[in-house]
């Protein structure tokens, strides 16, 4: 099954991702895109014994919960705080300390931050990820505040050291959830980029918990993991290095700084 890439919309003026008012990144229509509907029947075609249609769908959501807190370069999201027309801002506040999903409702669909930069000075730096227990030992005056160095997640909210003494836009780059797929013509990256490996997966788990036949059940772990005995790689293997390549990994050539 061939796949599409999804676009986003984006900010006119900065090129940022636009978020929804839940916090989902908002596609742009591809018609040609892989929809849920059309997993669901690919998988119905090629499983063994009668999952009902609430079998195959549940098998595929859980599939998706399995992988989307892993990072892929389909579901790395840049936000930009300081830019306009999106709810993918956040900027500091003076003498405010923690950031929820109330001040960046994009918050809640990141199941894992990888990087954060503050902008400051028409330049931007980079903060250090610290633990809750780090920022505690040291933020020891609340009325001490400056320029944002350090970061941390505290109780489902970013916690900022030390606390800002004014409005400094934050670069948050992340691992995003998608909307959930409700209705057979939705769609989004886990049924076209990674519909190979949420379909195998999605199909493991229907030959475990509802058709009980170890055997299928390994051999879609085969396909998903890969094969060492014969050298055939899986599909997240396979996903996984497209990823590699596409964000600059190894087979990528690189300018050297170094002598010779």
């Amino acid at each position: 099954m061939a796949y599409v890439d999804i676009i986003y919309e984006v900010d006119p003026v900065t090129g940022a991702v636009a978020f929804d008012a839940n916090g989902y990144p908002i596609q742009v229509a591809q018609p040609n895109a892989n929809t849920y509907g059309q997993l669901q029947a690919k998988i119905a075609d090629e499983i063994l014994g009668s999952p009902t249609t609430a079998q195959i769908q549940e098998a595929i959501q859980d599939a998706i919960a399995e992988y989307e807190r892993r990072s892929f370069d389909f579901n790395r999201i840049k936000s930009f705080g300081g830019s306009t027309g999106s709810l993918s801002e956040l900027t500091t506040q003076s003498g405010m300390e923690f950031y929820s999903s109330v001040n960046l409702p994009v918050l809640v669909n990141f199941p894992h931050i990888s990087k954060i930069q503050v902008l400051a000075f028409s330049n931007r730096y980079s903060l250090n990820n610290r633990t809750t227990s780090w920022i505690d030992d040291q933020s020891v005056s609340i009325s001490w505040q400056g320029l944002p160095t350090d970061w941390a997640w505290d109780g489902g909210a970013l916690r900022i050291y030390p606390v800002p003494d004014g409005e400094y836009p934050l670069i948050i780059d992340a691992t995003i959830r998608f909307a959930p797929l409700v209705n057979d013509s939705d769609y989004n990256p886990w049924t076209n980029r990674a519909e190979a490996l949420i379909r195998q997966e999605a199909k493991r788990l229907l030959f475990v918990n509802i058709i009980r036949d170890a055997a299928q059940a390994q051999a879609m772990e085969l396909e998903i993991m890969g094969n060492p005995a014969t050298g055939r790689r899986g599909v997240l293997r396979m996903l996984e290095s497209e990823t590699m390549r596409r964000t600059g990994g190894p087979g990528r050539i690189r300018a050297s700084r170094g002598w010779m």
